[in-house]
């Protein structure tokens, strides 16, 4: 279709709402009233009409005509002219002269509006969404308040204020007539936007759902437009369009559905294939099954809810794997492999052309062209990790590594890190894992300590350390910096303690300044990370970790990302789109060019696990070491000034 008859199509949807949304239309705000205004009155003029209308009251009496705009007026006037009293005294004497002023938007109206001028946006604002709430009112008035804070908001203009303050009239609407006229409003307001306005929109509106009012409108307006700009964004953007009339809750869910089933028509229903490549036996089954089983909770959880595609499990320690992967039809998006030996095998075989691999590996050569990732990096972790110091204060490091592969690479990653993010690392020093007395030489070389128990070591010239080795092993290191009397330093690890915590037996006082990153949390609150942990409890009494959550968000991803598209531009704008609208239950990723960053969650230590870094916390903890430090100073001092008079 060409993009002029599809634009016109697109219309025709648009226009195609009006007819579709209940006959009882409510009002956004009250009609105008009846009277043209008293002779005299210029809005442009609040002098002139405060003079009128209040000649007006002097002259009339309670119940005559006019006076209810005079009241309104008055008001109105002095607050443009800056007279907040008499504004206030007018209020008042309106309110004693008609019993259910109070009652009426009119003198809500005018209160708001003296609110806004006397004491600012969050008076206004919060006396206005009390008045939505407010069960003794009529919803006329009710929606009025409402639709006042959104038209305030978009007037600034903050739209998604304005969407926010809609949500909050849908949420207090008494019937799905309401309901429905409310759709047609956000609808209408989100398609008068632009599709870089419309973006910026959805990016604010952290921790919203997208499919559920008002951000559904905005999606659905969005992806219109995607639409219209190319049409071979549909596979995109259909994930979005059916989630919505699936899961939306909307009072109008037959018009949107029609105009999905009318899009199917003209470019086709949009199938999802997925396959996930795991170890389903040797020595990585466990984690292999563990992706399994939260991916089959995803499926369980979308089979409610429409026709799940089904996932197929090809076990990559089986010689026929390669074999497997050529026999797929179409063009399937694969959720693997995790180890780069198999990998290295699909590229060779030529199969990473022919398909979208979401791997489940660190990095990945040709990124967001031949392959990509659903995994964190080190530089996320490294990142994650700077990031949150820089809250503290933090600004400089020190490095302290084993003389490994993994502890050399970690440590390039800090450095190149912590250059690029405007801090500095002026200490380097890497030790031998093989060698444990000589760690504790490593340390006293970072710090500068003479091992002199009478001597304060100098100042650091850095106030936290990077740390990459297994727990293990920094558990031997950790209590070498307190030996030489430095316990305000901040230790900083890689995800990879996470791993090892369950069996550590820490000892506390050397781990109460230390955090590290991770993907994901057992103590998330987020709906998503509750149907999980419900999902695997149904599916077999397990409970929830990291590869669970990676299988279970892998399904729900690549359902809003709609199947594997023709090209791997296309494929990427489909995941940076997705990737918007998705409801994590692990860290949110986000995906550039097909380059994948993951927002990571940041942990403490303890003797029962791993907890959410509390940086208050470790402030405090931070502040009172230093007393300490500044104590034994002076306890040095004090001691040298009488070895010095003996």
């Amino acid at each position: 279709m060409k993009l002029g008859s599809l634009s016109l199509c697109l219309l025709v949807l648009v226009l195609g709402l009006a007819s579709c949304v209940p006959k009882t239309v409510i009002r956004s705000t009250p009609g105008p009233a009846t009277s043209t205004g008293l002779p005299g009155y210029r809005a442009e003029d609040p002098k002139k009409a405060l003079e009128k209308y209040s000649r007006h009251l002097q002259t009339t009496k309670p119940g005559d005509a006019g006076r209810q705009e005079a009241w309104s007026k008055t008001v109105g006037s002095a607050v443009q002219l800056g007279e907040f009293d008499l504004a206030e005294r007018n209020l008042q004497a309106w309110k004693a002269e008609s019993r259910n002023a109070t009652a009426s938007w009119e003198w809500n109206q005018a209160n708001a509006q003296l609110l806004l001028a006397r004491k600012g946006q969050d008076a206004y604002s919060s006396y206005l969404i009390d008045m939505v709430g407010r069960k003794d009112m009529d919803w006329t008035t009710r929606e009025a308040a409402g639709m006042e804070l959104v038209d305030y908001f978009w007037n600034k203009p903050e739209y998604g204020l304005a969407f926010d303050a809609l949500g909050l009239v849908y949420g207090a609407a008494p019937d799905n007539d309401a309901k429905g006229a409310l759709e047609s409003t956000a609808l209408t307001r989100a398609e008068s936007l632009s599709s870089e306005e419309l973006q910026k929109v959805l990016d604010g509106a952290l921790g919203a759902d997208r499919n559920a009012y008002p951000w559904s409108m905005v999606v659905w307006a969005q992806s219109m437009k995607l639409l219209a700009r190319d049409k071979a964004n549909w596979a995109a953007v259909w994930p979005s369009l059916s989630t919505i009339v699936r899961t939306g809750g909307l009072a109008n869910r037959d018009f949107f559905a029609g105009n999905l089933r009318s899009l199917e028509q003209q470019f086709g229903t949009v199938s999802q294939s997925l396959v996930l490549l795991l170890p389903l036996s040797g020595p990585y089954s466990q984690v292999g099954w563990k992706i399994a089983k939260g991916a089959d909770t995803a499926w369980r959880e979308s089979r409610a809810q429409t026709a799940a595609p089904a996932i197929k499990l090809i076990n990559t320690e089986s010689p026929t794997f390669l074999d497997e992967l050529r026999a797929l039809e179409g063009s399937p998006v694969v959720g693997g492999p995790l180890r780069k030996e198999i990998w290295e095998k699909i590229r060779v075989a030529g199969l990473h052309r022919n398909m979208r691999f979401l791997t489940f590996m660190p990095s990945v050569e040709d990124e967001g062209v031949e392959a990509w990732r659903f995994f964190s990096s080190p530089e996320d972790q490294v990142r994650a990790l700077i990031r949150w110091c820089e809250r503290l204060g933090v600004t400089s490091y020190a490095v302290l590594y084993p003389q490994d592969r993994f502890g050399t690479a970690m440590s390039q990653v800090f450095q190149d890190q912590a250059r690029m993010l405007g801090a500095s690392v002026p200490v380097v020093r890497g030790y031998e894992v093989e060698n444990p007395p000589g760690w504790t030489k490593a340390v006293a070389s970072v710090l500068g300590a003479s091992g002199d128990k009478n001597t304060m070591n100098p100042e650091p010239p850095f106030q936290a350390v990077f740390l990459p080795d297994s727990l293990f092993r920094v558990q031997q290191l950790a209590p070498l910096f307190h030996y030489f009397e430095e316990t305000r330093l901040i230790f900083l690890g890689p995800q990879l303690w996470s791993q090892g915590l369950p069996d550590a037996k820490l000892e506390m006082q050397y781990f109460g300044l230390t955090v590290f990153p991770g993907a994901w949390s057992p103590d998330l609150g987020s709906q998503s990370a509750q149907n999980l942990k419900r999902g695997m409890q149904e599916g077999g009494g397990e409970e929830p970790d990291l590869w669970a959550a990676i299988g279970y968000d892998f399904v729900r991803f690549c359902a809003l990302v709609g199947g594997a598209q023709s090209s791997p531009d296309a494929f990427n704008r489909a995941l940076a789109e997705a990737a918007t609208r998705m409801p994590w239950s692990i860290a949110p990723m986000h995906w550039d060019g097909g380059k994948l960053s993951q927002d990571m969650f940041l942990f403490q230590p303890t003797q029962t696990g791993m907890i959410q870094a509390d940086l208050a916390k470790i402030q405090q903890t931070r502040e009172m070491r230093q007393i300490r430090r500044e104590e034994r100073r002076a306890q040095l001092d004090e001691k040298r000034k009488k070895e010095a008079k003996q």
